[in-house]
């Protein structure tokens, strides 16, 4: 018997690309990493500073570049091959450059023969990873996108720090797109348990927190306050990547809201977006439908709407 190891593909070594690799091996998820990007010299100069750290990394790691074809045997394949944020505040508004670029990745996956999960993180997320799919004609559930898995820990920080309590006690995320259209389903906001709305009502006196629609913007505007100030986000959203990954390779049967495919579910057919969906070894083994208020349902279906109507915007790319 052979002892199989796990080996990851990477695909673009930018700034959130050489981050998703660096959290790899510092939190011991992978054994063997693969680069593909055009600019060689860079991913390089970024394999040798993670190589650095090996020795003070939780085990060995092999890190190293090379083609799309030298990822046929991987686990999984991270897309992280996109536009910069830098110059807007729309993610949508990257769809073209964006859709271009990776409609050059289509060919390449499809010659290497491999068949494990995708994942993909490059903005917009919700479009590009139903891009994917249809161009790749890929299994749904192996392929599907970060979503609002930032946005929700964004909101999660949000709460901890104006309730006083600690994140891991809360549960919230957001719903949708990965961009400006998402919502928060309020109504499933809760603390231990406890529906946010009673814990304030019930003690008023000592937890507070901004209005709904303030805390939405600020969580939607992160993102781009981030970009704005330092050029990209890289740290949050490699972040929650691993979360994922960390589920598919442990076959975690963990609920972590993502961009996936619907059909049917929510009354929701044929677009990528994110809700809450079991993640384990097979990819999305599962969705969970929440009960939505008739204003979270409108909230919702507005945003699916808006991916819809990207995404035909990008098959004409």
């Amino acid at each position: 018997m052979s002892i199989k190891t796990r080996k990851i593909g990477i695909l673009g070594a930018g700034n959130v690309g050489a981050h998703m690799g660096l959290q790899l091996v510092v939190q011991g998820i992978a054994d063997e990493i693969v680069f593909y990007d055009i600019a060689k010299e860079k991913t390089d100069g970024e394999i040798r500073d993670i190589l650095d750290g090996v020795s003070y990394y939780p085990h060995h790691v092999e890190v190293y570049q090379g083609t799309v074809d030298d990822m046929k045997d991987a686990d999984i394949i991270i897309n992280t091959v996109g536009g910069s944020m830098k110059l807007t505040n729309d993610r949508l508004v990257l769809l073209e450059n964006t859709i271009k670029i990776n409609k050059q990745l289509v060919p390449l996956i499809e010659k290497s023969g491999f068949d494990g999960i995708i994942m993909s993180i490059t903005n917009p997320c919700d479009v590009v990873v139903q891009y994917l799919q249809y161009k790749l004609d890929w299994p749904k559930n192996k392929i599907f996108g970060s979503g609002t898995a930032l946005d929700s820990a964004r909101l999660q920080l949000m709460l901890c720090q104006q309730l006083k309590i600690n994140r891991n006690s809360i549960n919230a995320y957001l719903l949708g797109e990965h961009g400006n259209s998402a919502m928060i389903p309020w109504s499933h906001v809760s603390v231990a348990g406890k529906p946010i709305d009673e814990l304030l009502r019930e003690q008023s006196d000592r937890y507070k927190i901004e209005p709904k629609d303030v805390i939405l913007q600020k969580v939607k505007n992160q993102g781009y306050i981030e970009n704005s100030s330092k050029g990209c986000t890289e740290y949050g959203v490699t972040a929650s990547t691993s979360e994922l990954v960390r589920a598919v390779l442990h076959n975690e049967h963990k609920i972590i809201p993502c961009a996936v495919y619907l059909d049917g579910q929510y009354g929701v057919h044929d677009v990528y977006t994110s809700v809450p969906a079991i993640i384990g070894k097979d990819g999305v083994e599962g969705i969970i439908e929440i009960n939505l208020t008739d204003d979270e349902r409108k909230e919702f279906l507005a945003s699916v709407n808006v991916l819809k109507s990207y995404f035909k915007k990008a098959l004409k790319v």
